[in-house]
């Protein structure tokens, strides 16, 4: 058995949640990735990838070894950048694997996302075990790449084909099976219509030390090491969500001593977002819930009235409720009763705002 080795590797994580981007860090860390690179936008991520591609192709692959991303953030979403990193000419490494995360993936999503070359998906939160399967799959079982007219990704089929399964898979005679090194195969990659199997060395299996036949696997030490971030990062996650209530409680107190809020507003938005995203990944939905409903009412702004400024303390008081009384899970009866209250509190005010 090879023990893995992750030193000399790259990764680079892209999440637009703060928190979880920084717990995959920090898992990856401890798992042994020499650096991680981290972005809270696909955007500032692809023009990372972008100056890449000026470096030499050899510098290109060994800068990078493999990303996750963000599948649902915006305006670039996960599957616009593995479609760039795999069609588009100023790609550094269009063999780069990409793995991208969601809450939640629909069927229709993921045929869309495979359509355009994901390697693999991880659903939020991400575990331990989860994310050492996927680096485990992507260096000791790569899959070949298909080219054609249609298509350039991973092959959907899986990783263990011969040439024989490509002809008959592909129902076509006429298949190319590329074995060269992944440098070579991007100094000359296609542009003609044949159909193209590459099969290149592996790559990333060497560079984790790796060499012979069997899987290389992590270490106990290095498991006990990210099972430890883990249980870190969940105990802590309660001690960051307050300091976004107090940021909150700041920003209200600011905005209420000024006539024109619409600047408050936009940051309670972006405070009440990163909530809403946050709380059920570290097992607290009613965090996730009070968040995401403050985001919805200062999606597009609120007036400048005392009534709006009532309708984000509301919600404030309830966050606080839910953090210095650590309920996690659905809170039980006390939960059921905080919701009810909030929601009742929603009502009285946004009435009393349409009387007036």
């Amino acid at each position: 058995m090879a023990v893995i080795n992750l030193r000399a590797f790259t990764a680079l994580v892209v999440d637009q949640d703060d928190a979880h981007r920084w717990m995959i860090h920090n898992l990856l860390k401890a798992l042994g990735v020499g650096e991680v690179l981290t972005s809270s936008s696909n955007e500032d991520a692809l023009g990372l990838l972008k100056r890449l591609s000026r470096k030499s192709v050899t510098e290109r692959i060994d800068t990078v070894d493999f990303l996750i991303g963000d599948l649902k953030e915006e305006p670039l979403d996960g599957i616009s950048m593995v479609r760039w990193i795999r069609m588009h000419g100023d790609s550094p490494n269009r063999f780069l694997p990409a793995i991208l995360m969601a809450t939640a993936f629909e069927p229709e999503v993921l045929a869309e996302a495979r359509g355009y070359g994901a390697t693999h998906f991880l659903l939020k939160p991400v575990t331990v075990e989860t994310l050492m399967d996927r680096i485990l799959t992507i260096i000791n079982r790569p899959r070949p790449f298909v080219y054609n007219r249609a298509y350039f990704g991973p092959d959907r089929r899986g990783s263990q084909k011969d040439v024989s399964d490509d002809r008959r898979e592909t129902d076509v005679s006429d298949v190319h099976v590329v074995r060269s090194p992944l440098s070579t195969a991007l100094e000359r990659f296609p542009s003609d219509n044949l159909i193209r199997i590459f099969r290149p060395p592996n790559h990333l299996k060497r560079k984790a030390g790796g060499g012979d036949e069997s899987d290389a696997l992590f270490t106990e030490g290095a498991v006990f090491k990210a099972e430890k971030e883990m249980e870190k990062a969940k105990s802590e996650y309660t001690t960051s969500a307050m300091d976004y209530v107090e940021s909150l409680q700041r920003i209200l107190g600011e905005a209420a001593a000024v006539s024109d809020k619409a600047e408050h507003f936009q940051r309670i938005h972006a405070l009440a977002r990163q909530l809403g995203m946050q709380g059920e990944i570290f097992g607290y939905p009613l965090i996730s819930m009070v968040g995401n409903s403050l985001m919805r009412f200062t999606a597009s702004g609120l007036p400048n009235t005392s009534a709006s400024l009532e309708l984000v303390k509301v919600h404030i008081d309830s966050l606080t409720v839910i953090l210095r009384n650590d309920i996690s899970g659905d809170g039980g009866d006390t939960g059921r009763e905080l919701v009810s209250q909030l929601q009742a509190a929603i009502k009285k005010i946004t009435l009393a705002k349409a009387a007036g």
